[in-house]
């Protein structure tokens, strides 16, 4: 199977059907869950290096890429992530696996190996959004995004028009370009007139902004037995850089690592240093 053209697939959790495809590799299965807002195929050259120590998968959340929204809103949470990962895991059959997430994606990895030990035997986190209670100051990004995201633009002319508009305006003006025009080309779809349609609409994703303060992915990744690598960008825009001398002090097995020049989208302005040490960490026995 070519790397160019990984394989669709689609499995019913939890009453909802997800979207994944199939990298291809050798060994263990290793899944990469993504962003909120994003979807799987934006971290391809991630399931590209990490097929060479496993076999790859990437997984789209619920309401995001080609899976299925929930028929509730309010369904889509950081609990219903977390949840989605480990029935999409014994749903593909698998008795465990290895794990690279991002933001949310990273969050409910690591949330997961706590809630069910063993079904994540280790695993990469890039920028965990993590915070220390409901009422501590990180939060402070979490009104703007719901506000900021609800009254984004939702419907494009083209792909093109898409990648020009948003290719010198932050954040996307430090992501590496292939990665941004995935996410214009792949995070679209054609719309009855011919334009290009957001897939995760905003109100879905403000919801999942919504809903942060009600779980606790710090104490749950804290409490892990699962070996962890975990990733902050040092500069401001991080949202879990204030947390890592913490997160360092307490994990119990692994090590956190600030990567110098990079924000809260570290694995799209520096992919390739991200994906050389996820393959290097994940294939440690």
């Amino acid at each position: 199977m070519s790397i160019a053209e990984p394989k669709d697939g689609f499995i019913k959790v939890h009453g909802v059907t997800l979207h994944y495809l199939d990298w291809g590799g050798a060994g263990d299965p290793i899944v990469i869950v993504h962003a909120t807002g994003f979807f799987g195929r934006m971290y391809r050259s991630f399931a590209e290096a990490l097929r060479e120590v496993g076999r790859c998968y990437t997984l789209d959340q619920r309401g995001h890429g080609d899976s299925d929204a929930a028929a509730k809103l309010e369904d889509h949470n950081w609990a219903r992530t977390m949840d989605d990962l480990g029935g999409f895991i014994d749903a593909m059959g698998w008795a465990s696996a290895r794990a690279f997430g991002h933001s949310s994606g990273a969050t409910a990895i690591g949330s997961l190996a706590a809630e069910r030990p063993g079904l994540i035997t280790r695993a990469v986190l890039a920028e965990p959004v993590i915070f220390e209670s409901p009422a501590a100051p990180e939060l402070g990004w979490r009104n703007p995004f719901i506000e900021r995201t609800l009254k984004r633009r939702r419907v494009f002319d083209s792909v093109e028009a898409m990648y020009a508009s948003f290719e010198h305006k932050p954040p996307y003006d430090t992501w590496r370009r292939d990665i941004l025009r995935d996410y214009c080309e792949f995070g679209t779809r054609a719309a009855p007139d011919g334009k290009r349609a957001l897939k995760c609409t905003p109100e879905i994703e403000a919801q999942i902004y919504r809903s942060s303060r009600d779980f606790d992915g710090l104490g749950r990744i804290l409490r892990a037995d699962t070996p962890m690598l975990i990733l902050f960008g040092e500069r401001g825009d991080s949202l879990g850089v204030s947390l890592a001398g913490r997160v360092a002090a307490e994990l119990k097995h692994g090590r956190v690592v600030k990567v110098a020049g990079a924000g809260h989208f570290v694995p799209m302005e520096q992919p390739d240093t991200v994906a050389r040490m996820a393959v290097e960490f994940l294939s440690e026995a």
